[in-house]
């Protein structure tokens, strides 16, 4: 298995000490989609968004963890939810776009994957920025 870009038991240790931090939620999350604990990135993502609702990532990435566990329309709701927040929101196009093809939905899925291509890539720069924070 491989080792999460963030530590799960220091983030542990900082949400102890700071359980309102949105972010280390968040961050926590996305060491748990990394160790496959789909369930538990879900519960963070959770906590992140009640604590930060206006946070597009938590909402993407909460997707992204349901899809770990074959929950497919809540990963769909999940992502539309992110792009509710940023209608131009490229990550959330693309993954849902990926995820429909998945589904069957080829003309909807494809529909969202050109629109990721049509708005480019400053999306991924922003969520690198937010995750080394």
């Amino acid at each position: 298995m491989k080792k999460p870009f963030f530590s799960l038991s220091q983030l542990t240790t900082e949400i102890e000490n700071n359980s309102g931090d949105a972010r280390l939620y968040y961050k926590r999350g996305i060491a748990r989609i990394e160790l496959q604990d789909y369930h538990g990135s879900i519960s963070d993502l959770t906590k992140a968004i009640e604590i930060d609702p206006t946070n597009k990532w938590s909402y993407l990435y909460k997707g992204i963890a349901k899809m770990g566990i074959v929950d497919y329309h809540g990963a769909i709701a999940d992502m539309n939810q992110a792009i509710a927040l940023n209608p131009i929101f490229t990550a959330a196009y693309y993954s849902r776009g990926l995820l429909k093809m998945e589904l069957g939905q080829i003309d909807s899925g494809l529909m969202d994957l050109n629109k990721a291509s049509e708005l480019g890539n400053s999306d991924i720069y922003e969520g690198i920025n937010i995750s080394c924070n």
